[in-house]
């Protein structure tokens, strides 16, 4: 297999540098990589931490990542950190060094998603299995919808998704994931379904050149997690901040989603199950490193 990598982006930290004042309320990192449209909703999302960060009393500060990799790094480096990530990093990073579950987004009124098997109109393949020699794109390695929900799906059937295309394509986000469809660049993408349905809001065109094939889940949405230091009471003013978040608020509208629920580590035990399935013991393929 030959896989095509994204170049590697530069992470802007926005970590406040205050020069000359002793007594400054100390900013702690809230990560975020692929897990919302992230094109043009860097304001959001800063505007998100920022309510956080009041509704907490836990002053944070957005940092954004160009991989799922790079936010487990910091979460591992910063323990005092939070973060957006995805279910399949989640449970090798809380089962590697400890990283917390902090509450999980609701989408549609569920804690769940789905990963979609997305291809141009017109194609006469019906599912991801008949893509065999083609071009496959998936937004991260360690992406749960991206990448393992499709392997696990395809190992099923016996096929190795690391020799079944012709190519794969490491597109670094869902949105370039389906620019890449678009373009020709790929014949089929595996895609989370919140950003789908996020992206056709903002580009409705694009509903009427792709096709939803097949539809791979439910699974725990992405989750907002924390690193091994944060205390049991910091880590409950978070949980309260978010989950008082409701639908309708100016806030979950700008994301498209009804609010944030708690859920224990066991949630996310679908996806520790295929992670243990598509990926060989002892294998560091997936970790951070």
């Amino acid at each position: 297999m030959y896989t095509i990598c994204k170049s590697a982006a530069i992470a802007f930290l926005l970590f406040p540098i205050i020069f000359g004042q002793a007594h400054a309320t100390p900013m702690h990192s809230f990560v975020v990589s692929d897990v919302v449209v992230n094109s043009g909703q860097a304001r959001q999302i800063e505007s998100f931490v920022h309510l956080l960060s009041e509704k907490s009393g836990y002053p944070m500060q957005a940092v954004f990542t160009s991989n799922y990799t790079e936010l487990s790094n910091i979460l591992r480096e910063h323990p005092d950190a939070v973060g957006w990530t995805c279910g399949a990093p989640y449970v090798e990073d809380h089962k590697a060094y400890g990283q917390q579950l902090i509450a999980v987004p609701l989408f549609h009124g569920k804690p769940l998603y789905h990963s979609l098997i997305l291809a141009r109109k017109g194609r006469p393949e019906k599912r991801l299995a008949d893509f065999k020699g083609e071009v496959l794109a998936y937004s991260d390695i360690r992406s749960n919808s991206g990448f393992v929900s499709p392997a696990y799906a395809l190992l099923g059937k016996h096929i190795d998704i690391s020799k079944y295309f012709r190519l794969t394509i490491d597109t670094g986000s869902h949105e370039n994931s389906i620019a890449a469809l678009l373009s020709g660049l790929a014949d089929v993408a595996a895609v989370d379904e919140y950003v789908w349905v996020e992206y056709v809001k903002a580009h409705p065109e694009a509903a009427g050149k792709l096709q939803e094939l097949e539809r791979m889940g439910p699974y725990p949405f992405t989750p907002v997690v924390a690193g091994h230091g944060i205390d049991e009471r910091t880590k409950k003013k978070l949980q309260d901040a978010l989950t008082s978040m409701k639908a309708g608020s100016q806030i979950m509208l700008s994301f498209g989603l009804d609010g944030f629920t708690l859920e224990p580590d066991s949630f996310y035990a679908p996806i520790a199950k295929m992670l243990d399935a598509i990926r060989p013991e002892g294998s560091n393929a997936g970790h951070a490193q």
